[in-house]
């Protein structure tokens, strides 16, 4: 194999390995956005009886 072939290549996957990592950066923070705008939404959705209760303060998430 050339120099110049391989040269090509490496820059692909390179590309391609940067366009990969964007799109995941982009899905983790509108991940994010929606877990903060979830847990808006549930504080209010019942103020009084969360800091009452405590009904609601902790989530569990399993990865």
């Amino acid at each position: 194999m050339d120099i110049a072939a391989m040269s090509m290549q490496l820059s692909s996957a390179k590309l391609q390995q940067s366009a990969s990592l964007s799109v995941t950066k982009k899905a983790m923070n509108n991940q994010e956005a929606q877990a903060a705008d979830l847990l808006k939404m549930m504080d209010a959705a019942a103020p009084n009886q969360i800091k009452a209760t405590g009904l609601g303060q902790y989530v569990d998430v399993r990865v």
